[in-house]
């Protein structure tokens, strides 16, 4: 069983097979109230909280979408990304929007998600790639998952480039 670490300033993870382990930096975040997510730090550009007025719906456009806001002079899509990835979609009547900026390459999306838990350092060998048991809605999107501690059950590494270059928001 791993355990995910919190502590930004912890750098190395002792473990019986090696004396010292390289940990990469992730942002944990909900996908839906029992789903656990993890983005690589590299393609979060920023995470905020908006009112969800804040978001303007575009008619015509998939469910997932959720409209577009505007940050920095710069217009994203809004995604409900836990309904992009085949899970419980976020709950219509929220008020507050979590945000996750991603970007990859040209690509930039606002990801919508139930909450953001903050920044983890994990070691990246510990990501199981058996992916074949999974939805497949979300398999995808997914470039590992790692069993977290009893209360958290499993989280998923998502690609975040495959997100962004999703058929569904292309259509």
């Amino acid at each position: 069983m791993y355990t995910f670490f919190e502590q930004t300033d912890h750098q190395d993870v002792k473990t019986d097979a090696q004396p010292q382990v390289k940990l990469n930096t992730y942002l944990k975040f909900a996908i839906d109230p029992q789903t656990i997510g993890l983005l690589e730090s590299e393609f979060t550009q920023e995470v905020l909280t908006i009112k969800a007025s804040h978001v303007m719906p575009v008619p015509n456009k998939p469910s997932c979408i959720l409209g577009i806001l505007s940050r920095h002079r710069r217009v994203y899509w809004a995604i409900d990304l836990a309904m992009l990835l085949g899970f419980q979609p976020l709950d219509p009547n929220i008020r507050l929007y979590e945000v996750i900026l991603t970007s990859v390459q040209e690509l930039s999306l606002a990801l919508i998600v139930p909450s953001i838990m903050g920044v983890v350092h994990l070691p990246s060998n510990n990501f199981e790639n058996d992916i074949f048991a999974l939805p497949a809605t979300l398999k995808p999107y997914l470039k590992g998952y790692i069993h977290g501690e009893s209360k958290e059950g499993m989280a998923y590494l998502l690609k975040a480039e495959h997100i962004l270059q999703s058929a569904i928001l292309h259509s």
